[in-house]
């Protein structure tokens, strides 16, 4: 990863601005799924890593190497940035019953 003194992201607003200014830059295949990444955070937050590499017609190992070349330890560390992101993107709306 390319950076200049900034921890990783913790949300995937971060991670768009961090690329955005060119901090983070990716080789092709990773740029790939990058771009899978955040234009479908959902599909991270709930799916697999061999599934989210077979869309994005990578290796699983790819996919793996994501998380890591953004600054985060693992792509559980992803994931959980993601699963954030759709649950504030998504209101909470109680069930009533009658």
């Amino acid at each position: 990863m390319k950076q200049a003194n900034v921890g990783p992201p913790q949300t995937l607003e971060e991670l768009k601005s961090l690329i955005a200014r060119r901090q983070i830059v990716f080789p092709d295949r990773l740029e790939q799924v990058a771009r899978q990444v955040i234009e479908r955070p959902e599909m991270v937050a709930f799916e697999s890593a061999a599934k989210i590499a077979r869309i994005c017609d990578v290796s699983q190992t790819t996919v793996l190497r994501l998380a890591q070349h953004c600054g985060l330890q693992t792509f559980a560390d992803l994931r959980s940035m993601m699963r954030n992101h759709v649950r504030k993107a998504v209101p909470f709306t109680p069930l009533t019953l009658k």
